[in-house]
């Protein structure tokens, strides 16, 4: 009985809609489970994208067909971490891929977190390392209004505490100048693909995603006097890290001074959320027209803010997400959207409650909280989709049975939001 109801759903479901006959525009919405980079897929090396490991996550999920609520896989393509035909090779694989399988992609683009390929843009202190540049003090930020306050090195918890290269001036003209070069190269590809792709298949691009929490001060922080640790071992790094409860910098030193002054919004006195939340503002919306003159529609590009954490009016707005060129998009972990306090500020600066979670871990101990979490989210506001972070490492959808099986029955029952 189980299989036959099954099979009336979908096919009830699919003869009510359908991408031949729906309205232009109209797309489904969808549950995406991301592959960390490095771990089964890099965009480094483009013969890792085999059907074998697209298709393990929708076969092991094995949720039934439904063209309201589709299951598809996405990826993070971090276009100054590798060699950039490498790059645009890997990206060509994935969409040839979501094709031959006829699983839907969000493609994620993003080239603030690591951009270890790109020294001629960040080293600026040390001659005998490749792209040394003294200028590139300009490209990299600061904790102070001048270029004497410039950092060398960050650190980033994701997870675990890993040391990173200097945080980028979002508002640098040299850094989004190489943006703009590399997503002028790797959106047109998206875009080709899409356009070829016959009416009642192009639901397999549920998106392109600019950003990766993007903002300052939170994925590549700074700790006080820092730069005299790049000459120490690792062992030597403090490992106390942020302190949120304490707001804007975490209680380190606070960043953001090199963005804010370069966008002309400030060159003095005391830095706050907004100016930061409005270069963020600024540097998403610059990504965003990019693809949409690229040949996306703004339907198809969202953006990806992070700095959004209780307590909410001590870091960034969420309206830093928010740009004509987009829909907004979010982290959310162990939260119910509902209770992220800025969110309505957002919505009513766009005028619609259009959005998507696209960085999202809400689990449960059973299924029923799974369930649960999966609907709480998809029907607040007008939420496109959500983005599970991730499948193979972390948190790891991959072992979470309980919310395997919420999912199947999301999908099963699904009737729109």
């Amino acid at each position: 009985m189980g299989m036959l109801r099954n099979i009336l759903i979908v096919m009830l479901l699919g003869a009510r809609v359908s991408m031949a006959d729906a309205p232009s525009g109209q797309m489904p919405r969808y549950v995406f489970v991301n592959r960390a980079p490095g771990v089964a897929w890099s965009a480094g090396h483009p013969q890792s994208f085999t059907a074998e490991r697209f298709e393990e996550i929708p076969n092991t999920l094995a949720c039934p067909e439904n063209p309201l609520l589709r299951i598809g896989v996405t990826f993070v393509f971090d276009f100054f971490r590798y060699d950039p035909k490498a790059l645009r090779e890997s990206l060509e694989r994935f969409l040839a891929l979501s094709e031959e399988t006829g699983i839907p992609v969000l493609v994620q683009l993003d080239g603030q977190n690591w951009w270890g390929y790109r020294s001629d843009l960040w080293n600026w202190w040390d001659p005998r390392a490749p792209g040394y540049n003294p200028a590139n003090v300009l490209n990299v930020e600061w904790t102070g209004w001048e270029a004497e306050c410039a950092v060398k090195i960050c650190w980033r918890n994701w997870g675990r505490q890993v040391r990173v290269l200097p945080a980028p001036n979002l508002a640098s003209p040299a850094v989004l100048k190489a943006h703009r070069e590399a997503l002028d190269k790797l959106v047109p590809v998206i875009t080709a693909w899409w356009q070829q792709l016959p009416t009642d298949r192009k639901y397999l691009l549920g998106g392109v995603k600019v950003g990766h929490e993007a903002g300052i001060g939170y994925n590549a922080y700074h700790y006080p006097d820092g730069n005299r640790y790049l000459e120490q071992p690792v062992e030597a790094d403090p490992q106390y890290g942020l302190d949120l409860d304490r707001g804007l910098g975490g209680g380190l030193a606070q960043l953001g001074y090199a963005a804010v002054k370069t966008a002309g919004i400030a060159d003095h006195g005391a830095i706050t959320r907004e100016q930061i939340g409005e270069v963020t503002r600024r540097y998403l919306a610059f990504l965003s027209r990019a693809c949409v003159e690229n040949g996306l529609p703004p339907s198809l590009v969202y953006t990806h803010q992070g700095g959004t954490y209780a307590p909410w009016g001590k870091h960034l707005p969420f309206t830093a997400a928010c740009n004509p060129h987009a829909t907004p998009g979010w982290s959310f972990y162990g939260l119910d959207p509902r209770a992220a306090k800025g969110m309505e500020d957002a919505f009513a600066r766009q005028g619609n409650e259009r959005w998507a979670a696209v960085e999202w871990w809400w689990g449960a101990p059973g299924e029923a909280g799974w369930y649960r979490h999966f609907r709480d989210t998809l029907t607040h506001g007008d939420c496109r989709f959500i983005s599970i972070f991730n499948w193979n490492c972390g948190f790891s959808f991959k072992r979470e049975a309980a919310g395997q099986r919420a999912l199947r029955r999301l999908v099963e029952t699904w009737t729109g939001g």
